[in-house]
């Protein structure tokens, strides 16, 4: 596959301290929206549904997909990439009712306890940086860790940081993260960083932690 045209946007390379960190303790502001914001090919998207990335993760993505299609992996499309602070709003709401419904016993603040093990509070949400995708196959139902079985993931485990995305939310780290294991979330962060967080097998914000600490 030629993905001479997508290389820009593969080996982006930007400073460690000018990585964009959103988690629970590093928000983004309710007015926060990406400056270059693309839709991405319907194509490439779970019901054809149109989804939203910054421009320069797009062009990248694009290259992967394509290498992937490739390969023979076809049943994989993107369902989720860029949120908007008011869009996760609404979504961390439902989740709260969903909990509230299932278990009659929780109270609200309970219910968003549990919630925020695998949804972010409005603000907190990786996707509102347009930096990161969920994939999901066809065969799935929802996002679950049964995308972790797929010859998608297989490949997305061997090959994602040589396109510059890295595994967002990695098994045995949610003490880091805090969040569960999502096998299916993939950030941008360009190929050089991408392969060097996968290489130290640490959560992007420890290991931008260690960098400073050298630098300093």
């Amino acid at each position: 596959v030629d993905v001479s045209d997508y290389l820009d946007a593969i080996n982006w390379v930007q400073d460690t301290e000018d990585v964009l960190v959103v988690n629970k303790k590093k928000p983004l502001g309710g007015e926060y929206i990406p400056p270059d914001l693309v839709m991405l090919d319907t194509s490439d998207t779970l019901g054809h549904k149109e989804i939203q990335l910054d421009a320069r993760a797009a062009s990248a993505l694009k290259a992967m997909i394509l290498c992937m299609r490739a390969e023979g992996i076809r049943d994989v499309f993107v369902t989720s990439a860029y949120r908007s602070y008011a869009y996760q709003k609404n979504l961390f709401q439902w989740y709260i009712q969903k909990e509230m419904e299932a278990d009659r016993s929780l109270t609200k603040a309970q219910a968003q306890q549990k919630v925020l093990t695998y949804s972010a509070a409005p603000g907190t949400s990786e996707h509102q940086s347009g930096l990161c995708v969920d994939f999901m196959t066809t065969t799935m139902r929802d996002l679950d860790e049964t995308f972790e079985q797929t010859a998608a993931f297989s490949w997305l485990e061997e090959n994602a940081c040589q396109f510059g995305f890295i595994l967002r939310y990695p098994k045995g780290k949610e003490n880091v993260t805090g969040y569960k294991y999502e096998p299916w979330h993939y950030r941008y962060v360009g190929r050089e960083l991408a392969m060097a967080v996968r290489q130290s097998g640490l959560p992007l914000e420890v290991y931008l932690a260690t960098q400073s600490s050298q630098i300093g």
